[in-house]
């Protein structure tokens, strides 16, 4: 009995030991290694809704236009010139206003990557179908609307050059508990 009783008190204390050396190394590593909660929202995909800044949004299509595309010719006075070969990279996005208030149609920065490392940002200016410009324009609260926003004087995306990765952002800071940038790995171009 002797002999069970000190085997026990130097089994509790390696397990003491061993148990606050896990604890001291998962702790170190935590702030290090984000968890779920940590990474929710910020991964998306096509027709996913994600929220910024009081409006939630959902990239419906996009698509690549010459600048002699009607679209282009029309936001050209709002944005620069696309030099040929290159055009424009046109988002379709739903939208919504989340507040309690009327607010103005959002902006919305896209950065678009391609896989040669290319990369290209929109200047934030939401247009109607036709090209008009609609940042003076205010949504109710509830309320929503089909906006597109455009990345200028970018190539075409290719089979051997596409797009490989979009970061979806607003200039001001999110709204809490959301992130502040959302990723779209593969977005596809529609023809």
């Amino acid at each position: 009995m002797e002999g069970a009783w000190e085997e026990g008190p130097m089994k509790r204390m390696l397990a003491i030991a061993a148990l606050l050396a896990l604890s001291f190394s998962t702790a170190i590593a935590a702030p290090t290694v984000p968890g779920r909660a940590q990474l929710k929202g910020d991964m998306l995909r096509m027709n996913q809704q994600f929220h910024i800044t009081g409006f939630n949004y959902r990239i419906h299509a996009i698509r690549w236009v010459a600048a002699s595309d009607p679209f282009a010719r029309a936001i050209v006075s709002y944005v620069a010139t696309a030099s040929a070969p290159n055009g424009y990279l046109v988002f379709e996005v739903p939208v919504k206003n989340t507040q309690s208030g009327e607010a103005g149609v959002p902006g919305l920065d896209i950065t678009a990557f391609y896989k040669d490392g290319t990369s290209a940002t929109s200047n934030e200016i939401p247009f109607s179908k036709t090209g008009a410009p609609l940042n003076s324009s205010n949504l109710f609260p509830g309320q929503g609307m089909t906006v597109y926003y455009a990345i200028v004087n970018v190539p075409k995306p290719t089979k051997s050059d596409p797009l490989v990765k979009l970061l979806l952002r607003y200039t001001a800071n999110n709204d809490p508990g959301y992130p502040p940038v959302y990723r779209l790995l593969h977005p596809v171009v529609t023809p």
